[in-house]
């Protein structure tokens, strides 16, 4: 079984924190973390490893999130 990723961020003006639910490949889960650290600078982002608890209940999902996908808080850091 592939190892599974998921996003975490940090916002570097107010401090909010999360952790997505969407699950990425490795390499997915890079390429969106420098996307969104190039779109979104006042917000740190990088990659985790899923959970055994969050890959059962989430499943392998293979496609790549686009940015309007990302969740809400994220959008009102700004």
């Amino acid at each position: 079984m592939n190892k599974m990723y998921v996003i975490h961020w940090k916002s570097t003006v107010n401090g909010r924190a999360g952790t997505g639910t969407k699950l990425f490949h490795r390499d997915d889960a890079e390429s969106l973390v420098e996307e969104l650290n190039r779109e979104y600078p006042q917000i740190e982002h990088e990659i985790r490893e899923a959970s055994r608890g969050q890959e059962a209940v989430t499943g392998d999902s293979s496609h790549r999130a686009s940015v309007g996908d990302e969740p809400i808080e994220m959008m009102a850091v700004r």
